[in-house]
Parts: C-alpha cells; sequence; structure tokens
C-alpha cells in the first residue's frame, strides 16, 4: 500500500504539514505514518549527583506517544473528501534524517511531509531539518509554512532549469497531479537581458516541445528576471498556483557564493508549499 509519512515536531507549522498531507494522502489513498523523532537519551549521572536529571528514554518515549495520538485524534477530526487514510503514530530515538531515511526506506513512501520554520535550510556550516532530509531519502518532501490556510492543492508549478533530469520529476509529477485532479504547469525563469539571449530561448522551445511531446496536458510559462526567485514570484501571482515544485541539487559548500539559491530563498519566505524532489528520487510500484 501506499505511504505518506508525515514528520511532527507539534509545532503550528508541522499541524499544517500534516492538514496538507491528510488531504493527499485520501487522494493517493495511501496510509500515514505520523512520525515523531526525539533526541537519543544521554548517558545519566547517578541519583545522587547535583548534576540536573534528564528524561530517561522511557519518559521521552512515553511522552512522544501522547502527543502523537492527541495528533492522531486531531486528525481523524478533519472533514475529507472521499476515503478518509488511517494515520499510525510512531516514536523514534536519535537523529532527524537518518531514521526518517530508515523509515522511508521500509515503508517504501511516496511522500514526506513536513513543517516549514526559520531552521529548514540552515547554512553553509549547518544544515537545516528539511535540507539534511533531502540528502537522505529517495522521495519528495512537502515542505508546508505555518501559515497555511487553504489545504486543497488544484494548481501545481514546476520550476524547470531546462535540466534532462527534469523530465523524470515531470513525469512524477503528472501522475500526481492526476491523482489530485489539479493542473500542472512547467515554469522556466530566463535571466532579463538587454540583447536578445537567442541560445536561451531555442533551449527553452526546445525544452518545451519535448515536454509537450510527452505529457500533451502540462501547461508552460515562462518569465525573464534579475533573479529567479523573482520570476517565480510573478509566475506565481499570474498562476495562482498552490504549491511550487522544484528538483533539489546537491552543490559544493562554496556554490552558492556565486550563485543564487532559489530552494533556500523560498524556504526562508515560508509563505508558499514546496514540493521537493531530491535528486537520487526514484518511482514505487
Amino acid at each position: 500500500m501506499k505511504c505518506v509519512l508525515i514528520l511532527t515536531d507539534f509545532s503550528a507549522a508541522a499541524r499544517c504539514a500534516a492538514e496538507q498531507a491528510l488531504f493527499i494522502a485520501a487522494q493517493m489513498n495511501a496510509e500515514i505514518w505520523l512520525v515523531n523523532v526525539y533526541p537519543i537519551t544521554p548517558y545519566l549521572p547517578s541519583v545522587g549527583s547535583a548534576v540536573l536529571q534528564e528524561p530517561t528514554a522511557v519518559q521521552k518515549r512515553h511522552d512522544s506517544m501522547v502527543k502523537l495520538n492527541r495528533e492522531v485524534r486531531r486528525l481523524e477530526r478533519i472533514k475529507l473528501p472521499g476515503q478518509r487514510p488511517v494515520v499510525r503514530p510512531i516514536a523514534l530515538e536519535g537523529q532527524l534524517a537518518e531514521c526518517v531515511a530508515g523509515l522511508a526506506h521500509r515503508k517504501k513512501s511516496r511522500l514526506i511531509a513536513m513543517g516549514v520554520s526559520g531552521k529548514s535550510y540552515g547554512d553553509m556550516l549547518f544544515s537545516g531539518d528539511v535540507k539534511t532530509v533531502l540528502q537522505q531519502v529517495r522521495c519528495p518532501i512537502l515542505a508546508t509554512p505555518g501559515n497555511r490556510v487553504s489545504y486543497g492543492i488544484h494548481h501545481v508549478l514546476f520550476a524547470t532549469d531546462l535540466a534532462a533530469a527534469d523530465e523524470a520529476v515531470i513525469g512524477d509529477l503528472v501522475d500526481l497531479t492526476a491523482r489530485l485532479k489539479a493542473r500542472l504547469t512547467i515554469g522556466h525563469v530566463s535571466p532579463r537581458v538587454v540583447i536578445p539571449d537567442f541560445a536561451e530561448e531555442s533551449s527553452t522551445s526546445a525544452f518545451s516541445q519535448k515536454i509537450k511531446s510527452l505529457y500533451p496536458a502540462t501547461r508552460h510559462t515562462s518569465a525573464r528576471a534579475t533573479k529567479v526567485i523573482e520570476g517565480l514570484d510573478t509566475m506565481q501571482a499570474e498562476t495562482g498556483v498552490d504549491i511550487i515544485a522544484l528538483r533539489y541539487r546537491k552543490h559544493p559548500f562554496w556554490y552558492h557564493l556565486f550563485h543564487e539559491n532559489p530552494l533556500k530563498e523560498l524556504l526562508n519566505k515560508g509563505n508558499t508549499s514546496l514540493l521537493i524532489f531530491p535528486d537520487n528520487a526514484v518511482e514505487h510500484d
């Protein structure tokens, strides 16, 4: 059976992510695993020590399961169109990315949902929650901001840089949007120039024609902007999309000293749900 993982730290953003993923899972006819990962319990000193006692592993797991079961009951009260997915809670001890990657592999997860926060991407030295999970899983991540007010998905914009690897991602999105009964638009942002860039125009046209030949129902749009994020804002305003989808590529630490980082900017803005495909994403039967 298809499986969706919802990661929660019980924050407002995590609750919004759970609600949006609940609607998607219902459309996909998938079961849900609601996951809370709590830190490994350190070595505890003796009872007579003056050091403040940490909660034990048993206490942490109990507290996690109490909160998870409360969240399951909340999700079960939400009205859904169609069949309601089964929501199962699971508490895991350890590092977030490692635990999630292992569970996603065992359950053959089709999607991982998590909330967006100020620590979602991180910086050059320390990766944030979304980034660390992206680097270890093989399925897309739905990152939902805490201010999300509508959970239905009617229109998805895929931001492409015309890479050949985007073709497989578009194929996955065609299948997903068909299940969600949503529209799919392929968008590309070209740099704003004074002199026409015929090579860029030719590449954009060739890519668009190839995608149309493979998936005739897809729509296509483009924008010219100084920065990619500006172009995406323009396309989002013109098309009224619910979600921006894009492919994550891992770069050397110095790369974004000289290049724009749209994923980081979108996560930091935190006003749009993102569907992020890792470079090693694969389809599941």
